[in-house]
């Protein structure tokens, strides 16, 4: 193994992350033709095969799965050197990928991202906002938001807040299809709401909650989408107030009746946790949700 470099670890950890060689090309700023050289040289000098490639993407086989831990401590030893001769200037360093529901991230998080970037310009972080939740276990995000903390795995864990949802609909839904008083008036009117097609977490599945056989009359996995069908009349949405917020003609029916509260929870894993620059992340991601109280329980 003469010819292995660390290099050759950390083109294969962004390989097993993203399980795209071209996309763990974009991540370490090269060709994915070098990505393929370096994984091939890897397993050469290993005598393993790490990978079973496939048209849609490289997955792990049990001899990646073994090497996975051995990596990531390289990798974190490689961190913990770097920040030690950052800390020396009190600078902090590197890329934090932060993982989090798609209007969490976009309205919640990406407006501090100045201030953050002006206390800390040499650290970068990368915001995937989006419906489906992005994985810790394989390392995609080194911090999630979630409605789902993670219940196996070494990981350190932090409730953040309680959200509530509403009933919201449009001036003019309202103004078709007449007034809605009482809560039990809603179950002869149109909804919009989630696709449930498994890709989405089960914890998006509110609206059955409430409401037996809800008559949707159009659905999305974004619920920025959905705020804008509301927006544009086609029915009632649950939502949460920094999701209704950007729409001023929305109309929240029971502003002091929320209809359920979600619990918003902060996870890393245990190694990375220890390091300054997600540290730095996670207390910036603490201290924005404490500033907007209003915009997520009323």
């Amino acid at each position: 193994m003469n010819d292995v470099e660390w290099t050759d670890f950390r083109y294969f950890l962004e390989v097993a992350r993203t399980g795209k060689v071209s996309l763990a090309g974009e991540r370490l700023g090269v060709e994915h033709s070098t990505v393929s050289r370096r994984i091939n040289r890897l397993e050469e000098s290993l005598g393993s095969v790490l990978f079973d490639r496939r048209r849609n993407g490289f997955s792990l086989t049990d001899a990646g799965k073994s090497l996975v831990p051995h990596a990531e401590r390289m990798e974190n030893a490689m961190l913990g050197a770097l920040e030690a001769n950052m800390n020396q200037s009190s600078a902090v360093y590197g890329t934090v990928r932060v993982g989090t529901p798609e209007a969490f991230g976009i309205h919640i998080l990406a407006p501090g991202m100045a201030k953050l970037n002006a206390q800390h310009p040499d650290l970068h972080v990368e915001l995937m906002a989006q419906p489906q939740f992005p994985s810790l276990v394989t390392r995609e995000v080194e911090i999630l938001v979630t409605l789902e903390p993670p219940q196996i795995g070494r990981y350190t864990v932090s409730r953040i807040a309680d959200v509530d949802y509403f009933f919201y609909t449009s001036k003019a839904y309202l103004d078709t299809n007449g007034p809605i008083q009482e809560l039990t008036d809603i179950v002869n009117h149109d909804f919009v709401d989630y696709v449930h097609d498994g890709s989405l977490s089960e914890r998006y599945r509110i609206l059955d909650e409430l409401v037996s056989n809800p008559r949707r009359q159009f659905t999305s996995t974004s619920v920025l989408a959905q705020r804008e069908a509301v927006a544009a009349g086609l029915g009632i949405a649950l939502l949460t107030p920094y999701v209704a917020a950007a729409r001023p003609e929305l109309v929240n029916l029971f502003p002091d009746m929320p209809q359920i509260t979600r619990t918003l929870w902060l996870a890393a894993p245990e190694d990375l946790f220890r390091t300054t620059r997600v540290r730095v992340v996670w207390d910036y991601i603490r201290a924005v949700v404490q500033s907007y109280p209003k915009l997520l329980r009323r």
